[in-house]
């Protein structure tokens, strides 16, 4: 979905929500909720967890929503406070799965079905891993930030909480060291991680 729509409609949602409209506060939670659960999913956070860092979030949106009013970017305050969130509870309940990996609902689908999707999975999943080994942690989050997310490089260093030049050091080290490796291009790393995500 194009960056620009999704600008305009999240900052319609937030005034109809701030105007009253409740059902606007839902639509703003569907608009973002995927998103950040592909984040924890990036962190290797276990899903109970990433669910309960985004239910937080919006809880504090709720409750705190006058604080909407002066956000000037909604979408980095949403994706700041989310990460803010989850590393407390991550660190809280020490839930960070090694492995990475994504169980799929299989009680309506055949074996033989739920088979060659987890082989396809696994083999999404052991690209994505290979890719990503190559890269130290603030590599890898920077990366998803800038590549997945769309964030710009001052967006970046506002989210990780570094000046603009060591996140700008951040991302050229991270993408040098990416093409070092044959035949990788910044858009094959986002394409498999989004595969891996909405299969």
């Amino acid at each position: 979905m194009d960056n620009k729509y999704l600008t305009s409609n999240i900052y319609n949602l937030r005034d109809k929500f701030l105007a009253g409209d409740e059902s606007a506060y839902a639509d703003m939670y569907t608009l973002y909720a995927k998103d950040l659960y592909a984040l924890g999913l990036w962190f290797g956070v276990q899903k109970e967890v990433i669910e309960d860092a985004i239910q937080d979030v919006f809880i504090e949106i709720y409750t705190r929503r006058d604080k909407l009013e002066k956000i000037t970017n909604l979408k980095l305050y949403i994706i700041t406070a989310f990460r803010n969130r989850l590393f407390l509870l991550a660190k809280k309940n020490t839930s960070i799965n090694a492995e990475g990996e994504i169980k799929s609902d299989i009680e309506e689908r055949d074996h033989l079905e739920y088979l060659i999707e987890q082989e396809l999975i696994k083999e999404k999943q052991n690209k994505l891993d290979y890719l990503l080994s190559k890269l130290n942690e603030n590599q890898r989050e920077a990366i998803y930030y800038r590549f997945v997310e769309g964030l710009s490089c001052e967006d970046v260093a506002y989210v990780m909480n570094i000046n603009y030049q060591s996140a700008k050091n951040l991302l050229h080290r991270a993408i040098k060291k990416l093409r070092s490796i044959e035949l990788f291009t910044p858009t094959m790393l986002v394409v498999i991680f989004s595969q891996l995500i909405h299969f």
